[in-house]
């Protein structure tokens, strides 16, 4: 779904490694083991890490502390042109305290916990300069989440892209994954240094955008360029609601795009490299209003911790097979709760299928079948063999106030009796940032934590199934 942007100043591809552009303070990395599963051969421990992105990083000149992106625009002095900036800025490491008091990522045990609103982005890594590359075909992969804190308009994410394993190390971005480089994903975002190169191209350009209430809104600038790869979605969710969703693309691993036909554009239909929309599940959406939801009355009770398990089968049960069905259930008490079935589609089903993808499509009364047309599951898990990298955010959206995971509807003019309109019960009228400060002066603290991940053979990861 919609990119995330950083709440700090952007971060320079030109990053801070020894003798190369380096920042005064040591990079640390948050310990997170994973576990590797065996249908009879039990599950292992493999020791990872967790980096976060460089959007979230202070970006300076490399020889004092004057920032690249002081506000709307960039310093010309230090940034004239894209080669020019990469070779004069910096970013400057995270230290442990740093990730804790500066941006709410907090170790816990055998996971993460981010906070809202300063929670950044972060990534797996495998080692301290490379990530961690998830091969899910024919697997599956779980892990449990605390969602407990999380009202309407705010959005847990657990989700895989198909970045490149060095985080696209290079002369340019000596720093590469060790510093939460090289991020991409379906909405192809326009991020501030793609391959080592400031995307400051086109910058002068004032972007606007029709809200949900029909209101054009004028807002920041950004680089001519968008930087688009395959995503997984795990899990979006909060409280009230949750999704998990295939964004298949028709290129392969990253590729940059330039203009409406490349990156897409849902108001002109242009689809571009990448399905933005994706085919999701979500029980709401579904109509299964009773099925995910704080409280004792719901099927999935968001009030307490849960074992969220997502297997991906392919049509000969090998690793190399197509992608065919995504499916779902989850673990709380020690009981397992299978997915929902869908009440809204003629034929049903309680997984992805292609099948249902389409179907879906067709009773929710889409414009465009961007899944279909750019490859559906089959180029989803052509993606996940080439091998994917796991992502773990919690965020929100002043823009959209997240009504596309959890509103009543997304739009004013939306019919809410219409099929596929109720993502959630959450009002339309709900979700801004000041709704969320305002939640959290009254209730405490929002955040989300991630742990005890597991993947391996189908069957494996779960000892009750």
């Amino acid at each position: 779904m919609p990119a995330l942007v950083g709440y700090a100043v952007a971060a320079s591809l030109a990053a801070a490694v020894a003798g190369q552009q380096q920042g005064n303070m040591p990079e640390y990395h948050i310990p997170m083991p994973v576990q590797s599963c065996r249908k009879y051969g039990g599950c292992h421990v493999e020791q990872a890490e967790i980096v976060m992105d460089m959007q979230w990083r202070w970006m300076h000149n490399k020889d004092g502390y004057n920032n690249c992106l002081p506000g709307e625009f960039w310093d010309t002095a230090l940034c004239p042109d894209p080669a020019t900036c990469s070779r004069n800025c910096a970013m400057e490491g995270v230290d442990q305290n740093g990730y804790t008091q500066n941006y709410g990522a907090h170790q816990v045990q055998n996971g993460i916990k981010l906070d809202w609103p300063k929670g950044p982005r972060v990534y797996m890594l495998d080692g301290p300069n490379k990530y961690k590359m998830f091969k899910l075909k024919n697997k599956e992969f779980t892990f449990d989440v605390d969602l407990s804190t999380l009202p309407c308009g705010l959005n847990a994410a657990l989700y895989f892209v198909e970045m490149d394993e060095s985080g696209d190390r290079s002369g340019s971005n000596p720093g590469g994954a060790k510093y939460g480089t090289g991020y991409c994903d379906a909405q192809c975002p326009h991020m501030n240094f793609i391959r080592g190169e400031a995307n400051l191209i086109g910058w002068e350009k004032v972007l606007s955008a029709e809200n949900p209430d029909g209101k054009i809104i004028v807002g920041g600038h950004q680089g001519k360029y968008g930087y688009c790869c395959a995503e997984l979605d795990i899990l979006e969710a909060n409280r009230d609601a949750g999704v998990f969703t295939t964004h298949p693309c028709n290129r392969e691993k990253q590729a940059i795009c330039e203009g409406a036909d490349q990156c897409g554009d849902k108001g002109q239909g242009k689809l571009g490299f990448c399905d933005k929309d994706g085919c999701g599940f979500s029980d709401h959406r579904m109509g299964n209003p009773q099925f995910w939801g704080a409280g004792q009355d719901f099927a999935v009770d968001t009030s307490k911790p849960m074992t969220v398990v997502t297997q991906f089968l392919t049509h000969d049960g090998t690793d190399h097979g197509d992608l065919v069905e995504v499916r779902r259930f989850y673990v709380q008490n020690n009981q397992v709760v299978q997915n929902s079935k869908t009440t809204l589609l003629p034929n049903g089903g309680d997984s992805l299928t292609e099948a249902m993808c389409n179907e879906q499509n067709q009773v929710f009364k889409q414009k465009t079948n961007g899944h279909r047309d750019l490859g559906g599951l089959k180029a989803m898990g052509e993606a996940m063999g080439r091998g994917m990298v796991l992502s773990m955010s919690i965020w929100d959206s002043d823009f959209d106030r997240m009504l596309w995971l959890d509103g009543e509807k997304a739009r004013f003019d939306e019919d809410m009796s219409q099929p596929g309109i109720k993502r959630g019960p959450c009002s339309f009228h709900y979700g801004s940032r000041e709704d969320n400060l305002r939640h959290a002066e009254q209730h405490g603290p929002m955040s989300v934590t991630f742990t005890n991940i597991r993947y391996g053979d189908l069957g494996s990861t779960v000892p009750l199934v």
